[in-house]
């Protein structure tokens, strides 16, 4: 998986619980080392201690002697390989416990400087691994060296190293999964304005927001201001390229309005064949101009209410020269919105009902219904439909014929850019009392 892809959380989350088990694994490695050289630490206070102990059995005013059996007054001194064990070189001559029973004790060749201690572990009897305590004296009236060795198994060492090893391990596994789970939590408060730009971003793509806004983290702000920018920008672009296209729209509006003055003239001057073929040319161009000014009023987003949208437009057309003889019904709910701006809402169903109302015989219905995450608003009226090969050239593109404009008005094509730029469908069917036409739009 490259850093490019996959989730920020997982990513995260497995790197803190990484993070986590090596720092869990390196402390128990260094809780055991610790623990193990604190029970060192004390044996080696214990082996002083009997060293002590078996230093008092000789006495500085005397000549030393050989040492009795029982010297340091522990009974496992006697037990064979008890793992407690002694040894005193007097004069190169050597004594030890009767633990030791046949064997001594691997003392170095090199003994300690006299009256320091020296501390390392060596090989015992019955293969025990020990721990002695070396020093070196000099003792009685003559100052004869004497060296004392004390050893202590290991054994006991290692058993309580084991105990703790293994009595330690339950804690720091629930350390750990207490701190993957604080990690988590962290990970998800951390990310959690993400979350935030996610709902805003959907939001924008819904028509309730205009831009992200400044009230984020100071981490996501830089983010936020860069996102509102290039909405900015765009906003401005597309604004610059309708006015062009209105702006062209206009220019060509008048040389052709000049073009029909001149047909006039040429009927006037017994030409009418000519006069009315130019006519009839000019007449589409102008079709084809007045689509383009209305296709470059087109927004394509925001986020309308179809209630009261359509309630506009039926007051509108109410006012109209056929306001009294057609029968107008709205039957929308007051709560149904839908992804598309307002304006081009009012134009599109506009010139829907506007074209209803001029073939509609008595009546025009106006309704919307929700059907999951998008919404149906349909204008039917009860007049004579459409050929159905008109059908399909009123459905395509930019389709403005003269048969088309006959049949059903040139706000169809509007009405079917405006759908397209929502995001929209423009359905057309003929009923069996009339025609329907559905825009379908995304629900907001």
């Amino acid at each position: 998986m490259t850093l490019q892809s996959g989730s920020i959380r997982r990513r995260l989350t497995l790197g803190a619980a990484l993070a986590i088990t090596l720092a869990i694994t390196v402390s128990w490695l260094g809780l055991t080392i610790l623990f193990d050289r604190q029970v060192t630490r004390l044996a080696a206070q214990e082996l002083e201690a009997r060293s002590n102990v078996i230093l008092a059995g000789f006495e500085p005013d005397r000549p030393l002697t050989e040492p009795p059996k029982t010297l340091g007054g522990d009974p496992r001194y006697l037990s064979p390989y008890s793992g407690q064990y002694w040894q005193i070189e007097i004069a190169s001559r050597r004594y030890h416990s009767q633990s030791l029973w046949d064997t001594e004790l691997a003392v170095r060749e090199q003994p300690p400087p006299r009256g320091r201690f020296a501390l390392y572990e060596a090989e015992g009897p019955d293969e025990q691994r020990l721990l002695v305590l070396d020093r070196l004296l000099q003792v009685g009236p003559q100052a004869v060296p004497l060296r004392i060795s004390v050893a202590t198994s290991r054994a006991n060492l290692d058993e309580a190293r084991s105990y703790f090893e293994r009595g330690v391990i339950p804690f720091l596994v629930a350390l750990g999964a207490m701190l993957i789970t604080g990690s988590a939590m962290q990970v998800g408060l951390g990310l959690r304005p993400l979350a935030q730009v996610h709902h805003r971003i959907a939001e924008l793509t819904a028509g309730t927001r205009r831009r992200l806004g400044q009230d984020m983290p100071d981490e996501v702000r830089p983010l936020a201001t860069e996102i509102d920018n290039l909405l900015d920008d765009r906003d401005a672009r597309i604004e610059r390229a309708r006015r062009r296209a209105a702006d062209l729209a206009h220019t060509l509006k008048t040389p052709l309005q000049a073009l029909l003055g001149e047909t006039r003239r040429l009927r006037d001057g017994g030409n009418g064949g000519a006069a009315d073929e130019i006519d009839q040319i000019a007449d589409s161009i102008c079709s084809s101009v007045e689509h383009e000014l209305g296709r470059s009023r087109i927004r394509g987003e925001g986020r309308a209410n179809l209630g009261q949208v359509a309630g506009n437009v039926a007051k509108v057309l109410r006012r109209t020269s056929r306001g009294d003889d057609i029968e107008l019904r709205v039957d929308i709910a007051d709560d149904l919105f839908a992804r598309i701006d307002a304006h081009d809402l009012t134009e599109a169903l506009g010139a829907l009902a506007e074209n209803a109302m001029r073939h509609a015989r008595n009546r025009v219905v106006i309704r919307a219904a929700r059907r999951g995450d998008r919404i149906d608003l349909g204008v039917q009226d009860d007049g004579p439909g459409v050929a159905e090969a008109q059908l399909s050239r009123i459905m395509k593109r930019g389709e403005t014929s003269a048969d088309t404009a006959e049949a059903h008005g040139v706000g169809l094509a509007l009405a079917h850019e405006i759908a397209l730029a929502a995001d929209g469908t423009l359905r057309l069917e003929n009923l069996a009392g009339g025609f329907l036409v559905t825009l379908s739009l995304k629900a907001g």
